[in-house]
């Protein structure tokens, strides 16, 4: 498929997500592998810890058709030097030899001189000999950092019989071999004294430290350093494997002592360092997590080991012990290898000693070594060989292959070789066993270093999984051995390289073996390790490749329909389509094949069961990208910087070995069925449920291929972000991108990832805007390496994001705008492939709040281009209700700006301003946030209109909000009262109407506010009394006459009546402070509540007599009686009230409510029975021994005419009532009377002579009439006298009228 044609058609992001799905269950299925303890605890047998005693133990490979299968390679034989071979016919006394494999080096000594070569090339023989004693021992270790010049890259330590010699170790490069040419500095760095110690070995760790196994039994450090210490010295022995207080132990317990250290080795992954002695046993030391410290863990000794061995077998084939002992080797297990064994040890008669190092409880990181498992070599197993290993006396252990050096004789070294990695993944551990015959005693026998590519990465917090899973990326293992008759380098072979074996004996014909070697592995497996052939396109034949591609077709099986799945849906022109067929048919052009997601409707893909074709592509592609297909693009750390995970180099590694796979699967993915050859087995033709079945494979490979062609694009892109300095690229994204990006997988990339893909392609743009010649350049390349993920629509974007950051540096305004408005029509073109909040931000820089709205409205019109939205917006259903979230979205951009411009004018501090906004005061804040809103108010979407309402509210800009002239306003708030949550929304609305001039609507709307009771409202009674005001006022206002508005304006007025004596009421409770019952009640008065409630539930029920009275009269009730208890109440209670006070204050309390009530009541005698008013008042003041003109003169400032009152004492005179006499005042009331006359003459000066005669004469005979009745009292006393007297005047002034 060529770059255009990918990038023009659209693509399915379901397709992409079900091939990840694919990819997924494959790598899941990978990462099901055992570590090394399961396996071996599943191959266990008869209740102990010891394997290797079946036939399934070692299987034989050719009892399955296999024997021609090799397990290693040829043996490669790499003589001596010559010059070297001569020196052996001149040894006196010693002779040694080694390998130091770190830089492909062997030593030998021959008594007081070094020589070293090229175990390689047999070439670079060196020398040393400026020694004066023989050497016993040399080792190669890495300098500590800081202490030496950097051009010294490793120290030689060279052990004599009287001291320890440090050299310095330099190189000369050659091409790509950093260590082509060794030198040896010539005066030693450090040389001291051994105190007589023979060193019989020595050991170096990755930070500098230097060990030595003494043959007095003792475990010693050379340490150095830079500058002089330690009484001027820079370096010395330290005896590690003693303490203080070693003496206190008894010498039968020290079996280190005199038992000389014959190995030393060190565990990089856990820090810890083991040596064995010379009988067998084993110390363990504890290096501390930095690896700078020691402590001794523990120690076993060889007889403890059999012990244990012994007891753990627990067989009951009669093995005998002495297989157990002596122990002759220990190899540390790798954390990577196994995270619960820790050593393995190999005794004499090849069996392996498996050993697990226990964490303390208690203070340190480890506490003991133990025995976890046995296993027994080949040739204990029934039907087995009959070859056993003996004699063993060197053995090495390299991802989980062992290799044991056997004596055969004095002049043959057999070596055994054992290894897993013939059988994949499987429940318990199987291996293969093999012997080599080698010329010569084996002195040294070391790994190869090689590490395996992406080891960290492959392997994460597990261990690595079997090689046929990481056989891609593991180099072949090499193990040196090194004899007198130079070096032999054995090859252990993965499954892909006996697969290559295979081919390249079968001269292009399908073999047996080839066959049996797919059923060996399972045809995935087979199918995976083909395309490993097939793909590579460096260092594989061609011939080989079509071998391995045809292998790949003839034994990968073929899809099947699961039992009842036949569905009878045609599959159109798939049914011609098988997966793919042989490699000799013909290819079909690409561009004829349909479109992965048009394949396979008639079923459902859970319905099919692909062919290990199918499976092995997915166990191919997952494995190649296994390293980052699901973890974080970028390292997840603390720095500011993001910084990728994978180099440029790892990241061409990728590329080159997917790009295979893409080649592959471009060439044979569309072949048809009817093309495969008549040997094929399908040449009887296929059932209708095979053709619906390799339609529906066909389909799920078109899709693999397509995320294989999207994956390659991704890693092309991420490989020239990286060229580009990936961290400062990275410094251009937006906060949220990069958030996003920090949680980001390969898999996310390439499935979903078009918004980072495109932010990370603008953000590469971005820095060499400026440069046309350049931002061209990297187009084209983005065009040419990406075409799907950087297209046409990308490459405009790229335009109209050069265009406004040069309008970002213009100085002209005129040049600008233009700029700025070409940038915008650009934008708009490519709306769905742009970084909205990040463009907005930059026009928002330069002041280009049009181009935001525009570009904002057209993103959003862009995402809903059927309008779906609205009609969601004016029904509420779910139709498009993801479109409304989108838009919404966009119009976020718009509203972000705007909170900004928003918090500026007013003066707030602070403001995280992340929208690009710049002004320098307040008052341009103001301007801008208007001039934007302006533009806003212009659109003519809907959608958005309704969210910059909401925007508008939610920030209190109601005023803003009401001077909109817009269609859109009032259906809004239509839509939005009938909401359940619209109390905001109805005191808009109310606001809107009254503007508008619809006082109807407004006054129905305040009223509804007044009488609103739900749950949540925080409503006064003060406001609903004010709600009420303004709908009085507006209904007041309202210019039409009909007769249902004036019937409204009187309930209005009904419920404000109500609403003031609620208020009263509310009022009275509020100072019964101490009654709880009536705190209580205030909550529910805060609603309007009707008037027989008023009165039954809170007037009544809290003896509130004033407020009983106002209902009765707002209600028009009348009940004399009623009436006449709620005065004595009403009097009663206000005397109480303010009994505590001087009699003044209290006469002034009384009177002012006698005042107050007597306006509000006056005019309805019936609610203000003034007889019965000045009656209980009169008793007051009588009682009280008021002024006892008190009441007249309350009463006449109410006020209450004279002849009333007259008329009203003239009756209680009458009544004659028994309460006086029992006051002890019985002409109380004659005094009172003579009182009011007196006042009532006095006022009558005022009146017309005419009129006055009349009253005059009435009150000249009233007076008369007292004086009589009281000069008949048969009593006499003060009262009386007091009473006659005051008559007796007003006669006397009645003589001037």
């Amino acid at each position: 498929m060529t770059a255009s044609s990918s990038a023009s058609k659209p693509i399915s992001t379901e397709s992409l997500e079900n091939a990840a799905k694919n990819i997924d269950s494959a790598l899941q299925s990978d990462r099901q592998y055992s570590e090394l303890d399961a396996l071996l605890r599943n191959a266990r047998h008869a209740g102990g810890t010891l394997t290797g005693m079946t036939d399934g133990d070692y299987p034989s490979l050719s009892s399955q058709g296999l024997a021609s299968v090799p397990l290693i390679g040829p043996v490669r034989h790499v003589p001596l030097p010559a010059e070297l071979s001569e020196q052996f016919a001149h040894v006196q006394c010693n002779c040694f030899m080694g390998l130091l494999p770190t830089i492909q080096r062997g030593w030998v000594t021959i008594d007081t001189e070094i020589y070293f070569w090229n175990y390689e090339t047999g070439g670079d023989l060196a020398y040393y000999e400026g020694l004066a004693e023989v050497v016993l021992s040399v080792g190669l270790v890495v300098p500590k950092p800081g202490v030496f010049q950097p051009h010294i890259k490793f120290l030689l330590v060279v052990c004599t019989a009287s001291e320890v010699v440090v050299l310095g170790v330099t190189f000369e490069s050659e091409g790509d071999d950093q260590y082509a040419l060794m030198h040896l500095q010539p005066n030693p760095l450090f040389s001291l004294s051994s105190d007589g110690i023979n060193m019989v070995q020595v050991r170096g760790t990755p930070e500098g430290r230097i060990f030595l196994a003494g043959a007095n039994g003792h475990l010693y450090e050379l340490q150095y350093q830079s500058y002089l210490s330690w009484f001027g010295k820079r370096c010395k022995l330290v005896n590690q494997s003693s303490s203080y207080f070693s003496f206190l132990v008894p010498s039968a317990l020290r079996f280190g002592e005199n038992d000389p250290i014959v190995q030393i080795e060190y565990d990089q992954t856990r820090q810890l360092l083991y040596t064995r002695s010379d009988n067998g046993s084993i110390y363990v030391y504890d290096l501390a997590e930095d690896g700078q410290g020691i402590s001794s863990v523990c120690s076993i000794s060889q007889d403890a080991i059999l012990s244990e061995a012994v007891r753990a077998a627990n067989n009951p084939h009669g093995l005998d012990s002495s297989n157990f002992k002596p122990l002759v080797s220990i190899c540390p297990i790798k954390k990577s290898e196994s995270v619960s064994l820790a050593l393995l040890g190999v005794t004499s008669s090849g069996v392996r000693l498996y050993f697990s190092i226990n964490a303390a409880s208690l203070g340190g990181r480890y506490s003991s070594l133990s025995l976890a498992h046995i296993r027994m070599p080949p040739g204990f197993a029934p039907n087995g060989p009959p070859q056993r290993p003996l004699n063993v006396h060197l053995a090495n252990l390299a991802r989980g292959n062992v290799q044991m050096c056997m004596s055969q004789n004095d002049s043959i070294d057999v070596v055994w070789s054992i290894s897993p990695d013939t059988f994949g993944i499987t429940s318990s551990l199987q291996e293969t066993s093999i012997t080599t015959a080698i010329e010569g005693r084996v002195w040294a026998l070391e790994e190869s270093p090689e590490p395996c590519l992406f080891e960290a990465k492959v392997a994460g917090t597990r261990t690595l999984p079997p090689t046929i899973v990481c056989q891609h990326v593991k180099p072949v293992q090499r193990t040196i051995l090194l004899t007198s008759q130079g070096t032999f380098i054995l090859t252990s072979l993965r499954p892909v390289d006996q697969l290559l074996h295979l081919l390249e004996s079968s001269n292009g014909m399908d073999t047996e073996a080839i066959a049996n070697f797919y059923k060996l592995h399972s045809e995935k497996e087979g199918c995976a390790t083909a395309l490993i052939l097939t793909c590579n396109s460096v260092g594989t034949d061609h011939l080989i490749a079509s071998s391995a591609a045809r292998s790949f077709f003839k034994f990968g099986g073929e899809p099947t329909l699961r039992s009842g799945t036949l569905s009878n849906a045609s599959v159109g022109q798939t049914s011609n389509h098988s997966l793919l067929a042989s490699s000799n048919t013909t290819m079909l052009n690409t561009s004829q094949s349909r479109d992965p997601a048009q394949l396979g409707g008639a079923i459902m893909p859970n319905e099919v069961v692909y062919s290990g074709k199918h499976a092995g592509i997915c166990l191919y592609f997952a494995r190649l990208l296994a390293p980052l297909w699901d973890g974080k693009l970028v390292e997840d750390n603390q720095t500011p910087h993001l910084i990728s995970r994978f180099t440029c180099d790892d990241l061409a590694w990728f590329t080159e070995q997917l790009s295979g796979l893409k080649s592959f699967l471009d060439d044979y993915a569309p072949l048809s069925l009817s093309e495969l050859p008549t040997d094929s087995p399908h040449r009887a033709g296929p059932t209708g449920g095979r053709v619906q079945a390799e339609a529906l494979e066909r389909n799920s490979v078109l899709q693999l291929r397509l995320l294989v062609q999207y994956s390659v694009e991704a890693l092309e892109l991420w490989r020239e972000l990286c060229e580009y300095q990936f961290h400062l690229v990275a410094e251009r994204l937006p906060a949220n991108i990069k958030e996003d990006l920090c949680r980001t997988t390969f898999r996310d990339l390439v499935v979903s990832g078009k918004q980072i893909t495109v932010a990370l392609i603008n953000a590469l743009m971005e820095r060499y805007f400026g440069d046309s010649n350049l931002t061209d350049a990297l187009s084209a390349r983005l065009r040419e390496i990406c075409p799907n993920l950087y297209g046409a629509a990308d490459l405009k974007t790229t335009k109209a994001n050069e265009l406004l950051q040069s309008a970002k540096h213009q100085t002209n305004k005129t040049e600008q705008t233009s700029m700025l408005h070409k940038s915008l029509e650009l934008f708009k073109q490519v709306t769905v492939n742009i970084d909205l909040a990040g463009i907005c931000n930059q026009f928002a820089s330069v002041g280009f709040y049009e181009g935001i709205v525009e570009l904002c409205l057209a993103t959003a019109a862009e995402q809903d281009n059927q309008n779906l939205a609205v009609h969601l917006t004016h029904t509420g259903e779910d139709v498009g209700e993801q479109l409304l979230v989108a838009r919404r979205h966009c119009y976020t951009c718009i509203t972000n700006t705007l909170n900004n411009l928003l918090a500026m004018s007013q003066g707030a501090s602070g403001i995280h301003n992340n929208t690009g906004v710049k002004v320098s005061s307040a008052a341009e804040a103001e301007k801008q946030l208007t001039t934007m809103l302006d533009f806003c108010y212009l659109s003519t979407d809907e959608v958005f209109h309704v969210f910059l309402y909401e925007w508008l509210i939610g920030n209190g800009l109601v005023n803003r909000l009401l001077a909109i002239k817009s269609s859109y306003l009032e259906p809004y708030l239509r839509r939005a009262a009938k909401q359940p949550d619209n109390l905001q929304i109805l005191d808009i609305m109310w606001k809107y109407y009254e503007k508008e001039k619809n006082y109807s609507a407004a006054a129905r709307i305040l009223a509804k506010l007044a009488d609103r009771d739900r749950e949540g409202d925080s409503f006064s009674l003060w406001d609903r009394i004010d709600y009420i005001s303004r709908a009085i006022l507006c209904a007041k206002a309202c210019t039409t006459s009909l007769n249902n508005e004036g019937e409204f304006l009187h309930e209005l007025e009904d419920k404000m009546d109500v609403a003031q004596l609620q208020l009263n009421i509310y009022s009275s409770l509020e100072q019964m402070t101490s009654n709880p019952a009536a705190q209580a009640a205030l909550s529910d008065l805060n609603r309007l509540i009707d008037i027989s409630t008023l009165y039954s539930d809170y007037a009544e029920k809290f003896n509130l007599a004033e407020s009983q009275l106002a209902i009765i009269h707002c209600a028009g009730h009348h009940d004399p009686l009623l009436v006449q208890k709620l005065w004595r109440e009403l009097l009663s209670q206000e005397i109480n009230s303010t009994q505590h006070l001087p009699q003044v204050s209290v006469m002034s309390s009384l009177r002012n409510k006698i005042l107050l009530l007597g306006n509000i009541y006056q005019a309805a005698e019936k609610f203000f029975p003034t007889q019965f008013i000045v009656q209980q008042l009169e008793v007051i003041s009588c009682k009280s021994g008021w002024d006892q003109g008190w009441v007249v003169d309350t009463m006449l400032q109410i006020p209450t005419s004279h002849s009333h009152l007259h008329s009203t004492y003239t009756s209680l005179l009458q009544m004659k009532l028994p309460c006086w006499e029992q006051l002890g005042a019985p002409y109380h009331l004659h005094i009172v009377m003579s009182l009011l006359l007196t006042s009532y003459v006095s006022h009558l000066n005022n009146v017309p002579l005419l009129e006055r005669k009349p009253i005059l004469s009435e009150i000249q005979d009233v007076i008369d009439a007292h004086v009589v009745d009281l000069q008949a009292s048969v009593s006499a006393g003060s009262d009386i006298t007091s009473a006659l007297s005051r008559f007796k005047a007003l006669q006397a002034s009645f003589n001037k009228y």
